[in-house]
């Protein structure tokens, strides 16, 4: 009789991928790649409306201390730098600069009001003009009232935002920095 011997074999193992592990690996890294350009974007939108922000900040903050260094001026007449630059005609320009004699409190006035206005659209004779002009802010425009000695600045502009209503769209929304003070 014969024996039969069974030979105890090694199992054979696949060596490599199979194609379909190498098409979930792509997945994978598609959307890790996809999610970490979402988040780029996201920073990069949120740094701009920071540096609007802080450009609002730094305007505001420029008329306010133009006013309080002309402020007996200023107190003196609420009006005196009351302006609009959407609705209020750029200033003519107040000569503090060229004038022998020096500078009025109401040139000096009409003169910062003048300079302001440049940050928010080409005012000539000041700053860069024409093609060099950019304004400091996208859609700027800003604001100057008076309520006894109470000042009230208030800068605005347009950004990229979520769309509220939908929560998915972005559209173009108007953004606003005010510093109140008193003299």
């Amino acid at each position: 009789m014969k024996k039969h011997t069974i030979r105890k074999g090694k199992l054979r193992t696949n060596q490599g991928f199979s194609m379909l592990e190498v098409l979930i690996s792509l997945v994978l890294l598609t959307s890790v790649l996809l999610g970490a350009t979402a988040m780029q974007l996201t920073s990069l939108q949120n740094n701009r409306g920071a540096f609007y922000r802080s450009q609002a900040s730094i305007i505001a903050a420029d008329i306010a201390d133009r006013i309080r260094v002309n402020s007996s001026y200023a107190a003196s007449s609420m009006a005196a730098y009351s302006f609009n630059s959407v609705s209020s005609a750029i200033p003519a320009n107040g000569n503090c600069i060229t004038a022998e004699e020096g500078c009025t409190a109401a040139s000096l006035a009409q003169q910062d009001l003048r300079e302001w206005a440049e940050n928010f659209s080409d005012v000539a004779g000041v700053g860069n003009d024409n093609s060099n002009y950019t304004a400091l802010l996208p859609g700027g425009s800003g604001s100057v009232t008076a309520s006894g000695a109470i000042y009230m600045v208030q800068v605005n502009w347009t950004e990229l935002d979520w769309n509220i209503t939908t929560d998915t769209n972005k559209a173009l929304t108007t953004k606003s920095f005010t510093l109140d003070f008193s003299l």
